[in-house]
């Protein structure tokens, strides 16, 4: 079972990061989850900027009849899969819904359109892009044998498939990177985070005032930031200093 299950991985691996557009990737994804029993497959992907109005993309391959209902009653501030995705790492799986929830309106109008059973898994990449990959299908509940089963696969395909994905549909400010920001730069930017004035941070590194103001420039310039407040808050959120 080892051997089979790492040999499909590497087969998901060749499939879906040598792929040569999101439709390809996305084609892929789905054979893959049609593979393990799931008839439809989503990927959402929301970015960690700009920090008041995030950037959200989704892709899936539900029923249009679904998919038009989710836009026109406004799912997405509602969806107790997204509401988990953005709370919380680990699964969520579901079969049918919970009949004393008060998410039962929302749960029998995916039920009508053939959206019955599903697993979920959040993921949360160090740069700070947060992500969910969905399957679901129209029958047959979950059972805790086919959790057991199948997790691995599951698991290894949400990761495989934020990776994939997200590098097509989210791009960061000019691409930063940890490659892009000096060592130096990146120090002077963990101090900024701490709260210490250019002065401070001088004396702990024991290099001039006018040196330090010129990394953070040189860092502000790199991640498209206003200030060195904005700077700041724009490393962290993309996983750059911690």
């Amino acid at each position: 079972m080892g051997v089979a299950l790492r040999e499909w991985k590497e087969d998901q691996l060749h499939a879906l990061i040598g792929g040569s557009s999101q439709e390809d990737l996305f084609a892929q994804i789905i054979s893959f989850g049609r593979e393990a029993g799931f008839e439809h497959c989503a990927y959402g992907v929301r970015a960690p900027l700009p920090i008041s109005t995030p950037k959200i993309i989704m892709l899936n391959n539900y029923p249009q009849s679904w998919q038009q209902a989710y836009s026109e009653k406004g799912y997405l501030q509602v969806d107790p899969v997204v509401r988990h995705g953005m709370a919380s790492i680990s699964p969520y799986v579901w079969s049918g819904f919970d009949k004393s929830s008060d998410e039962i309106p929302f749960w029998e109008d995916a039920n009508s359109h053939g959206i019955v059973s599903g697993w979920a898994q959040p993921v949360l990449a160090p740069n700070g892009i947060r992500g969910m990959f969905t399957v679901t299908r129209s029958a047959d509940p979950i059972t805790p044998e086919e959790i057991r089963e199948q997790i691995p696969k599951l698991l290894w395909l949400s990761q495989i498939a934020h990776y994939g994905l997200s590098r097509h549909l989210i791009r960061r400010p000019n691409s930063v990177g940890l490659e892009d920001l000096t060592s130096r730069e990146l120090e002077v930017m963990r101090w900024i985070a701490e709260g210490k004035t250019s002065s401070e941070i001088a004396m702990i590194l024991s290099i001039s005032e006018r040196t330090v103001n010129f990394h953070t420039n040189c860092a502000m310039t790199k991640l498209e930031a206003p200030n060195r407040t904005a700077a700041v808050v724009r490393a962290v959120l993309l996983g750059l200093i911690t």
